[in-house]
């Protein structure tokens, strides 16, 4: 029986709580483990880090004397956390299924889907999410939900009906699901691959096809971006090499939302980059492999998302975003002090973390 979790702030950790999932620092190092019962040093140590929040195991913070669940959980976006860790489970859940030789589950898909598009004032608590510090040998789990979230927000801002919107979701949560059949040594091998283990790893798309199409319920069009998901508008992707006039608008969605969250996760072979040179990198770099139009609906989108943002300079100091740059999102307007930085002007100074 799955044990409830749940999201508490650090500042109402009690000892004798247990953790329900290992935590890392943002450099991705395990500082605690999974069932690690809390005490004072640890949690003072998770204080001083500067992690604000940590999912505890629901019977552990019952059984401090004191601790009542509506206080303790945190009240920032206290259900939105709730259900993504445990929307999160369940994916984990059916790929672990999958990778055991069980049938993909359309009733757990389903459900994850259905409430994620039924909330849809909650951009600001995904995104929130998607820049979360997550354990590293999780990544997987955490980038399907991420890519479907994401997946879902820009088919909302360019405008596609409701259906498509639900669409583009579910591809999202699955276009990874291919991975369930892939070795765990490769998934998470920290250094490069050889051509055969990355010609391997490259099948992912087409076991993910496979399994969704196991079930005649899912739409065609969403097994078709789960295959197609890494296709470039050029004709340099795989597994077919399609140019972009062949490749669904679903799954030019998906590919955004896949690179974006790629790109700002710790892997086992990189660190995280900042969203600042992720935009750059889209922005600048992406000509022949993502839709153009795609792009521009999430760039123009999302980006507002990030004034209000501290981070750190090349210089050591720290500011505030307070105006993105529409010609180059990686170079914002930034306040340090009483001083207004424009990055776009002053090339000498960058963005080098993001905090």
């Amino acid at each position: 029986m799955h044990k409830k979790r749940f999201i508490i702030s650090v500042d109402s950790c009690k000892p004798g709580m247990r953790t329900a999932e290992a935590i890392a620092n943002r450099y991705g190092a395990i500082i605690l483990y999974e069932n690690t019962v809390l005490d004072e040093h640890a949690i003072e140590h998770l204080r001083n880090i500067g992690i604000r929040s940590i999912p505890v195991f629901e019977e552990s913070m019952i059984s401090v004397s004191g601790v009542d669940q509506d206080w303790a959980i945190t009240h920032d976006g206290q259900s939105f956390n709730i259900k993504y860790e445990q929307d999160v489970h369940a994916m984990k859940k059916t790929l672990t299924d999958i990778s055991t030789g069980k049938r993909l589950n359309k009733d757990a898909t389903d459900q994850i889907v259905n409430t994620m598009i039924s909330r849809p004032a909650e951009n600001r608590n995904m995104i929130d999410a998607i820049m979360q510090i997550r354990t590293i040998d999780e990544y997987t789990y955490y980038h399907c939900m991420n890519v479907s979230m994401l997946s879902m927000m820009i088919a909302r801002w360019m405008n596609l009906d409701e259906a498509m919107v639900k669409k583009c979701a579910e591809a999202g949560l699955l276009h990874d699901v291919g991975k369930a059949k892939i070795p765990p040594e490769i998934i998470n091998k920290p250094g490069k691959l050889t051509d055969s283990e990355f010609a391997l790893m490259k099948r992912h798309s087409e076991y993910g096809y496979m399994i969704v199409t196991e079930d005649r319920n899912f739409d065609h069009q969403v097994a078709l971006a789960v295959l197609t998901h890494h296709e470039k508008m050029d004709g340099s992707g795989y597994p077919m090499g399609l140019t972009g006039d062949r490749i669904n608008q679903i799954a030019r969605i998906v590919a955004v939302a896949d690179i974006f969250d790629a790109m700002t996760a710790n892997r086992v072979y990189k660190d995280k980059d900042t969203p600042f040179t992720v935009f750059q990198l889209m922005q600048q770099d992406s000509f022949g492999v993502l839709d153009p139009l795609v792009l521009n609906a999430f760039l123009h989108n999302i980006t507002h998302y990030y004034v209000g943002s501290r981070v750190r300079l090349s210089t050591g100091e720290v500011g505030e975003v307070v105006f993105m740059n529409r010609m180059d999102f990686s170079r914002p307007v930034v306040k340090v002090g009483d001083r207004f930085i424009d990055l776009a002007v002053t090339k000498s100074i960058s963005i080098v973390e993001f905090l």
